[in-house]
């Protein structure tokens, strides 16, 4: 079964759905163990923005490039329209989220679309036929989702999670 399969794509969604509604109603009623907001310094606000931007290109452009490249190839605009889904789901989820519950919410929201969005590269790299130019292109979309999940764990989830102890005891 491929992931890139309307079930396991309506399910993901519908999973993670769920659990970001469970970590901002949790953060709120300061359950968990993290902030509802996102403590970076100017530095990492700063490498934000260029990061943002970079996701922009890497992440969204580069993939429609990719689409427009390999339109006459069923399997590639499966794919492609697959997984730029998960993208739009990903950054709506977040803009309603954050702005109703708690900021801090992209970031595992990030954190389990980026993950999933790699297993979605993985499988494709299985299945479609890629030219050279192709090639490179997935390459460079594969290698930033990569440096993605590692810059969620090494700067986005510490501003963000403050320990056990600071649960409240109710």
């Amino acid at each position: 079964m491929t992931v890139n399969n309307g079930s396991i794509l309506t399910l993901f969604i519908l999973i993670i759905t769920l659990l970001a509604l469970a970590y901002g109603f949790g953060v709120k009623a300061r359950r968990l163990p993290f902030t509802a907001e996102i403590g970076f310094n100017q530095q990492q606000w700063q490498f934000l923005r260029w990061w943002v931007k970079l996701a922009l290109v890497a992440g969204v452009l580069l993939p429609m490039c990719l689409l427009a490249l390999s339109w006459k190839q069923p399997s590639s605009w499966v794919f492609w329209a697959s997984y730029l889904l998960i993208v739009a789901v990903q950054l709506i989820s977040e803009h309603i989220f954050s702005r109703f519950l708690v900021p801090s919410i992209v970031v595992p929201i990030g954190f389990f679309y980026t993950a999933f969005r790699l297993w979605q590269l993985l499988d494709g790299f299985t299945q479609l036929t890629f030219s050279y130019l192709t090639l490179v292109g997935f390459g460079v979309v594969v290698l930033f989702w990569v440096a993605n999940l590692i810059m969620l764990m090494v700067m986005a989830i510490p501003t963000i999670f403050k320990g056990s102890e600071s649960i409240s005891q109710s």
